[in-house]
């Protein structure tokens, strides 16, 4: 168990330095790749987690570490529930009029698809994140390899809203300046607001914990106070980026975390007693990045008044709807999914299959005058609802066994930096209920690296 901020001064592993540069290359690819939804990316990120793992494995050995399997099998079960879908599809596409009929001879008590090319699509990303939580648990990062990587993830976090804010100001239509997005929901590149979002309540909760870990050190005499405040700092800075797309989720959620950070280190700092800063540099520090603070959000404030009053005027809208008794179109969505998963609710429908099948349970919207849909979804707005109803529970069960083992040991964990990388795990699990966050590569890596490098390090037992 972690006893404190500084506990693991050992230099960094072999295997630290390559599996933690071949995530952090990962993530930051994937990321610039609008955000993973670029054509050619899929096979470039898988390849990269295939050999991040292979690599990892290897390096452990080399080191003298025992292969870990059980953090193998989550990805192998994954693997094998995948292959036996694509051989055995339940509905066929007619003529190829987009018509889907059921087929003859397929086997309901296995695992199945609809289309295999959309199989195969839409389960890279989650084996690419399998592999890459498996190899940062083959590693097993020391707290101060974590710490270099989270801090690094950072940075290139705030660099990507840094061009985000370049390039909106420049030409707000185009993703990067170069690609079109005829909806308007883009930031930097991503090309949907509340995966921004997800992305930056994952890196504000980092900044926090980074934050409160400074406060850790100085409150037992161990650091400084002003290292506390650059975390705040770029919290600050990455939330100021949320009005521009109008993710008002993400505002909300933002809000409440920094809120809530700003006012437990008010608590922290009273219990202290306003301990002295050691010298006038120290003080003269602070005051600077509190200015700065107040700079920064002064100048994000005005920068954003008119989407700020736009998205207001939207929300108020919506609340008035749904006071008169207006359906809220994310409560259909999950309703009608979940009658999806219920007619399959073992296997699932198969991965992929979403888009293909929801049609047929789709409710009263989405439709013109003759009923006819005349636009089509692509996700449930709620991730779980739609993993159901395409991997069914026994999918659910491989996917989410791991991810609560892995949170039990991050609660052991006594570092404040893994707690706030936990805290962040469980906002972003909550957040897919009401979203699909987990859909976006970039996010999904971002928060797989997260889950499997907090809490306590576990050393692979040696093989004499």
């Amino acid at each position: 168990m972690l006893n404190s901020e500084n506990s693991d001064s050992a230099a960094f592993s072999p295997n630290e330095k390559i599996t933690g540069a071949l995530v952090f290359f990962t993530v930051a690819l994937t990321t610039w790749a609008i955000a993973g939804r670029a054509g050619w990316v899929p096979p470039v990120f898988t390849g990269l987690a295939i050999l991040t793992a292979i690599l990892s494995v290897l390096v452990s050995v080399r080191e003298g570490l025992a292969f870990n399997f059980k953090v193998f099998l989550p990805a192998l079960l994954f693997l094998v529930l995948v292959s036996i879908s694509l051989l055995n599809p339940s509905y066929v596409e007619l003529y190829g009029t987009g018509i889907w009929a059921p087929r003859e001879g397929w086997l309901p008590w296995l695992p199945s698809t609809i289309d295999r090319d959309h199989t195969i699509a839409e389960s890279l990303p989650w084996f690419a994140a399998l592999l890459l939580g498996a190899a940062l648990r083959q590693a097993s990062f020391s707290s101060r390899g974590v710490r270099l990587l989270w801090g690094a993830l950072l940075v290139h976090g705030l660099l990507v809203a840094a061009v985000g804010v370049y390039f909106y100001i420049t030409n707000r239509y185009l993703v990067l300046g170069v690609f079109r997005d005829p909806y308007g929901y883009h930031f930097s590149s991503f090309i949907y607001r509340n995966h921004w979002a997800a992305y930056v309540i994952i890196l504000v909760s980092l900044s926090n914990g980074f934050s409160f870990s400074a406060l850790r050190r100085w409150s037992t005499a161990h650091g400084r106070f002003d290292a506390v405040l650059p975390g705040l700092c770029v919290a600050f800075m990455l939330a100021l980026t949320l009005p521009i797309p109008g993710s008002r989720s993400g505002v909300v959620v933002v809000a409440i975390l920094i809120g809530g950070a700003l006012l437990r280190m008010a608590w922290i700092l009273w219990r202290a007693r306003f301990k002295q800063f050691a010298s006038p540099a120290q003080r003269l520090g602070v005051f600077a990045l509190i200015i700065f603070l107040g700079v920064t959000v002064g100048i994000g404030a005005s920068f954003n008044r008119d989407e700020i009053r736009k998205h207001w005027g939207r929300t108020v809208a919506q609340i008035h709807g749904l006071s008169q008794g207006q359906d809220e179109l994310r409560l259909n969505l999950s309703r009608d999914t979940i009658a999806m998963a219920a007619d399959r609710p073992i296997w699932g429908w198969g991965v992929g299959s979403y888009r293909l099948i929801f049609p047929k349970y789709q409710g009263d919207y989405f439709r013109d005058d003759q009923g006819k849909i005349n636009a089509r979804v692509h996700h449930a707005h709620n991730d779980w609802a739609e993993m159901w109803a395409e991997i069914g529970l026994l999918g659910l069960l491989v996917l989410l066994v791991p991810v609560a083992i892995r949170l039990r040991n991050i609660w052991r964990s006594r570092s404040v930096l893994f707690r706030w990388g936990g805290g962040a795990v469980l906002i972003i699990m909550a957040y897919a209920l009401v979203d699909f966050p987990l859909h976006n590569p970039a996010v999904l890596f971002l928060w797989v690296t997260l889950l499997c490098t907090a809490g306590p390090r576990e050393i692979p037992n040696n093989d004499s």
